[in-house]
């Protein structure tokens, strides 16, 4: 009877063994989820707090380009019949920088306008703002236009002061494009996985020193061709796959704060990167190494 009684007891305690185990992995599963979502919503808000602050920037250039045109209106109201060169050349030069103004605003509106149309009906308010913007912006225009012609009539400013605005969009593009590149480039980072013996033969790694295989230690290449590696921008990238049957090494200096590892130690299916810029911050260089 009591052999019974204690094989029932070590029954028990093994049942509430895996209980415990099997709540714990729940627990830790579900606390990755919760900061995978905490992880969404700071990004998403950080781009809507961006995404505002651009257009507050713009309304603020359209109010200045209202004040302009103001200025513009004054002195050449005041001026009478007699058009001092001094005068002139303000006006020519405060009609040069209302044309830049609006096309300035003009290009990054009609940008944050397919941003901002992505988005669905998830915004209306925001949606209606930019459409608001976007009218301010064209009758604006209109009265910059007008206002050129009947100076140019006048003969109060040049011929050919009312520059293009398609010319000066084209070259607030390629100033965007510079940007762009520069910031694309500010967001790429490279990565590789691979066995020993992959990485070495790919000149990503190189084995030095030691006495017949012993002591001898694997180093990263610096010298190493950027086309053997793939290339991310880290800005849309946070999952890195692994096969799940080896351990593996990080080569490369990533604080162990901004990952995650998926799976477990011994085979891990994944590195979760957590935070980014404190990830990529030492090393845009990523090199795991299966063991």
């Amino acid at each position: 009877m009591k052999r019974i009684i204690l094989s029932l007891s070590i029954i028990a305690l093994v049942f509430s063994s895996c209980g415990k185990k099997e709540l714990q992995d729940q627990l830790i599963t579900q606390q990755k989820l919760n900061d995978s979502i905490q992880a969404v919503i700071k990004a998403k808000d950080a781009e809507l707090e961006e995404l505002f602050q651009e257009l507050n920037s713009i309304e603020q250039s359209l109010s200045d380009v209202t004040s302009k045109y103001s200025n513009v209106n004054k002195l050449k109201n005041t001026s009478g019949e007699k058009i001092t060169k001094n005068t002139r050349e303000r006006i020519t030069s405060e009609i040069q920088n209302i044309n830049e103004l609006l096309a300035s605003n003009k290009q990054k509106l009609s940008k944050l306008s397919k941003q901002v149309s992505g988005q669905g009906d998830k915004n209306k308010e925001l949606v209606t703002f930019v459409e608001n913007l976007q009218k301010q912006l064209n009758d604006q225009e209109a009265q910059i236009q007008a206002l050129t012609s009947e100076l140019q009539e006048k003969k109060i400013v040049i011929e050919n002061l009312n520059k293009n605005l398609s010319d000066l969009s084209k070259q607030n593009q390629e100033k965007d494009q510079q940007i762009l590149q520069v910031e694309t480039e500010k967001n790429t980072a490279y990565y590789i996985v691979g066995t020993k013996k992959e990485l070495q033969e790919q000149g990503i790694v190189n084995v030095k020193g030691g006495f017949l295989g012993i002591g001898r230690k694997t180093n990263v290449n610096n010298d190493s061709e950027l086309s053997k590696y793939t290339k991310v921008d880290i800005r849309h990238f946070d999952l890195i796959t692994l096969n799940g049957e080896d351990k593996i090494k990080i080569m490369t200096t990533h604080p162990s704060t901004s990952y995650t590892i998926e799976g477990t130690a011994k085979k891990p299916t994944g590195i979760k990167i957590t935070d980014p810029s404190k990830f990529w911050g030492k090393s845009k260089f990523l090199i795991i190494m299966y063991e």
